[in-house]
Protein backbone atom coordinates (compact mmCIF):
# COMPACT_ATOMS: atom_id res chain seq x y z
CA UNK A 1 0.00 0.00 0.00
CA UNK A 2 2.58 2.64 0.50
CA UNK A 3 4.62 1.84 -2.51
CA UNK A 4 1.34 2.70 -4.61
CA UNK A 5 1.90 6.49 -2.87
CA UNK A 6 5.47 7.11 -3.70
CA UNK A 7 8.83 6.67 -2.13
CA UNK A 8 12.07 8.81 -2.41
CA UNK A 9 15.26 7.49 -2.01
CA UNK A 10 17.06 9.03 0.35
CA UNK A 11 21.24 8.61 0.36
CA UNK A 12 22.47 10.60 3.21
CA UNK A 13 26.30 10.53 4.64
CA UNK A 14 26.84 11.79 8.40
CA UNK A 15 28.94 10.85 11.57
CA UNK A 16 27.16 11.41 14.87
CA UNK A 17 29.55 13.20 18.07
CA UNK A 18 27.38 11.96 20.64
CA UNK A 19 27.82 8.32 20.38
CA UNK A 20 30.33 7.81 17.46
CA UNK A 21 28.17 6.01 15.70
CA UNK A 22 28.23 3.09 18.47
CA UNK A 23 24.27 2.31 17.58
CA UNK A 24 25.05 1.60 14.04
CA UNK A 25 28.26 -0.40 13.47
CA UNK A 26 29.87 -1.58 17.17
CA UNK A 27 28.77 -2.43 20.01
CA UNK A 28 26.25 -0.31 22.03
CA UNK A 29 25.56 -0.66 24.47
CA UNK A 30 29.04 -0.28 25.77
CA UNK A 31 28.47 -1.42 29.24
CA UNK A 32 27.04 -4.59 28.13
CA UNK A 33 28.98 -7.98 26.48
CA UNK A 34 29.06 -7.66 23.28
CA UNK A 35 28.08 -11.63 22.88
CA UNK A 36 25.02 -10.25 24.80
CA UNK A 37 21.79 -10.25 21.89
CA UNK A 38 21.46 -6.93 20.62
CA UNK A 39 24.04 -5.04 21.79
CA UNK A 40 26.86 -5.81 18.46
CA UNK A 41 25.60 -4.02 15.55
CA UNK A 42 28.52 -4.72 13.30
CA UNK A 43 32.25 -5.20 12.99
CA UNK A 44 33.36 -1.48 13.70
CA UNK A 45 35.47 -1.94 17.18
CA UNK A 46 34.90 1.42 18.47
CA UNK A 47 37.14 3.64 20.83
CA UNK A 48 38.76 6.88 20.46
CA UNK A 49 40.13 5.53 16.51
CA UNK A 50 36.26 5.58 15.63
CA UNK A 51 35.49 9.29 17.36
CA UNK A 52 34.55 11.50 14.20
CA UNK A 53 37.28 14.28 15.81
CA UNK A 54 40.08 11.55 15.18
CA UNK A 55 38.13 10.36 11.93
CA UNK A 56 38.02 14.23 10.68
CA UNK A 57 41.85 15.45 11.66
CA UNK A 58 43.14 12.02 10.18
CA UNK A 59 41.22 11.50 7.14
CA UNK A 60 40.25 15.32 6.12
CA UNK A 61 39.86 14.65 2.32
CA UNK A 62 37.64 11.78 3.03
CA UNK A 63 34.81 12.21 0.70
CA UNK A 64 31.96 9.72 -1.18
CA UNK A 65 30.78 9.42 -4.39
CA UNK A 66 26.95 8.06 -4.92
CA UNK A 67 26.69 6.62 -8.75
CA UNK A 68 25.08 3.91 -11.06
CA UNK A 69 21.95 4.06 -9.11
CA UNK A 70 19.40 2.98 -10.98
CA UNK A 71 15.43 3.18 -10.96
CA UNK A 72 12.69 1.42 -12.05
CA UNK A 73 10.07 -1.03 -11.45
CA UNK A 74 10.88 -3.67 -9.26
CA UNK A 75 12.95 -6.69 -11.86
CA UNK A 76 13.79 -3.70 -14.48
CA UNK A 77 17.25 -2.78 -13.23
CA UNK A 78 19.09 -5.78 -13.80
CA UNK A 79 20.52 -7.21 -16.85
CA UNK A 80 18.62 -10.08 -18.69
CA UNK A 81 21.93 -11.26 -19.87
CA UNK A 82 22.03 -9.79 -22.82
CA UNK A 83 23.83 -6.79 -22.03
CA UNK A 84 21.51 -4.62 -22.84
CA UNK A 85 19.51 -2.43 -20.47
CA UNK A 86 16.14 -3.25 -19.65
CA UNK A 87 12.72 -1.35 -20.15
CA UNK A 88 12.04 1.45 -17.69
CA UNK A 89 15.40 1.28 -16.67
CA UNK A 90 16.63 5.34 -15.81
CA UNK A 91 20.17 6.36 -14.66
CA UNK A 92 20.35 9.06 -12.27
Amino acid sequence: EALDHGMVLVLSLWDDTDVSMLWLDSADPTNEPADRPGVEHGPCPGGAASEPKYLRSTFPEAHVTFSHIKVGTIGSTTQDGSGRRMDGLEYV
